[in-house]
């Protein structure tokens, strides 16, 4: 949150308070768009797929229809807001961690990892 506010002083009262960097609000034309097929796409990339939420709620349609049938994991982070890696990064850490482990990728160095493309092509990953 640091990164996002910044203090300043209120010259009538001599106060510090704090008032967001950027005016979010300048944006709002953007934000359907912004938006606009992110679910679909979500939903139609052929991986394995986990989805981190602070709550279930904050689903759309589809995405509560594909969670119950089962095309991804939902895993909820609880006691954070909207920018989740920030306000629980231990959390989202073991998230990653345990689905790393759940997909068995190689833990090993000197193993070789692949990883597959949209397209079906192998791409080794060199560590």
């Amino acid at each position: 949150m640091p990164a996002q506010v910044k203090a300043v002083i209120d010259k009538p009262t001599g106060l510090t308070k704090y008032v967001w960097r950027t005016d979010l609000m300048a944006t709002q034309q953007y934000w359907k768009e912004w938006f606009r097929g992110l679910t679909k796409a979500y939903l139609e990339c052929p991986l394995k797929k986990q989805l981190l939420l602070a709550a279930s709620e904050r689903m759309d349609k589809e995405l509560t229809i594909a969670q119950m049938q089962g095309k991804f994991q939902m895993i909820i982070i609880e006691d954070c807001g909207h920018v989740i890696q920030e306000d629980q990064p231990a959390a989202v850490a073991r998230a990653f961690r345990d689905l790393i482990h759940k997909l068995k990728v190689p833990e090993k160095y000197n193993e070789q990892m692949y990883v597959t493309s949209v397209s079906g092509k192998k791409i080794l990953i060199n560590r």
